[in-house]
């Protein structure tokens, strides 16, 4: 990683170009440091897809002692046509800039390297041996929890959310089985998709935890109501859960749903950062193959703890041609 941080910072090294890191020069500001702009906007994206290609281009910027700055264009699923929380740019919705540096700045700034797909793609080939997959290993998690702790941070308005949901759960101090099942798109059986798992697959595994006599609730993460409802008739009071979400009854992504609420897409992100973190700070975990859960997985390293139990069912992808469509 050294010797790729010294090819990289050196402006004279041609061998740059394969890495697509040419600096451009837009203003006099920053003129000692190498500012890395990452606009990432990808409208197929669901929330944690797009959080997997964010963390991804700051372990690049990270390794390349690149100072990262990011903006969520207008593609992005979850930006609103107005305004939230003062700002315009989707990414600080939720979360601060990453470093001292802000977009206006960044865009006068002397040195800038813009982030280009390419960057991501071969930090998920470094580090799992493939690109864009949902196949993850501990050497990715890793590298991906140490960027979370140090870029990643939510601002105070998303931690708030975060935190009070949390406490209205009333599950701090207990011993909780997270569980992470997806519905709605993933029962359409998209290629290149995770297969889509059962309730009664997921009741298997969870009665075989809850036998160890360890936990004493299971919290729910789903974006099905279908799927809510099996639970309620299996688990009672037993499970708990956010009643104030956004859920289908069909097989078309939440992600990609239209609402008559106001800033529908804001909370939409909102909503699945707060399951997310929910996840993570659950004392075990049950889940399918899925954005969410990895996640959850990541945040959980990156404040140095781990799971207690950890079961992640895993049926393969599809491969069959059934393209995946947002509608």
């Amino acid at each position: 990683m050294a010797c790729l941080r010294n090819l990289f910072k050196s402006e004279n090294c041609p061998e740059k170009d394969i890495f697509r890191v040419k600096i451009s020069h837009y203003g006099v500001l920053n003129q000692k440091k190498i500012i890395y702009y990452i606009a990432e906007d990808d409208g197929n994206l669901g929330f944690f897809a797009m959080y997997r290609y964010w963390i991804e281009y700051l372990y690049f910027a990270d390794i390349c002692g690149y100072i990262p700055v990011i903006y969520s264009g207008p593609d992005f699923q979850y930006k609103e046509k107005k305004k939230v929380n003062g700002t315009n740019n989707a990414f600080e919705y939720y979360f601060v800039q990453p470093a001292s540096v802000s977009v206006q700045n960044a865009k006068i700034s002397r040195n800038v390297v813009n982030a280009d797909i390419v960057h991501r793609q071969m930090v998920e080939l470094v580090l799992t041996g493939k690109y864009s997959n949902y196949k993850v290993n501990k050497r990715y998690m890793n590298m991906m929890a140490y960027i979370v702790n140090k870029y990643m941070q939510f601002n105070q308005i998303t931690w708030e959310y975060i935190s009070n949901g949390i406490k209205r759960l009333s599950i701090e101090g207990e011993k909780i089985l997270g569980v992470h099942i997806r519905g709605t798109d993933f029962r359409s059986g998209y290629h290149d998709h995770p297969v889509y798992i059962t309730e009664e697959e997921y009741f298997h595994e969870i009665d075989l935890l809850f036998r160890k006599g360890m936990y004493t609730r299971i919290f729910v993460a789903t974006d099905d109501t279908r799927i809510l409802n099996n639970f309620m008739k299996r688990y009672g009071e037993q499970i708990c859960f956010y009643d104030d979400i956004k859920r289908s009854k069909t097989n078309q992504s939440v992600a990609f749903s239209k609402d008559e609420r106001k800033n529908h897409k804001y909370f939409l992100g909102l909503e699945v950062i707060r399951d997310m973190y929910t996840l993570s700070i659950c004392s075990g975990l049950v889940a399918g193959v899925s954005q969410v859960a990895i996640c959850a997985q990541i945040n959980k390293l990156a404040r140095k703890e781990h799971y207690e139990d950890i079961k992640i069912i895993d049926n393969g992808l599809n491969k069959n041609n059934h393209f995946f469509m947002r509608y």
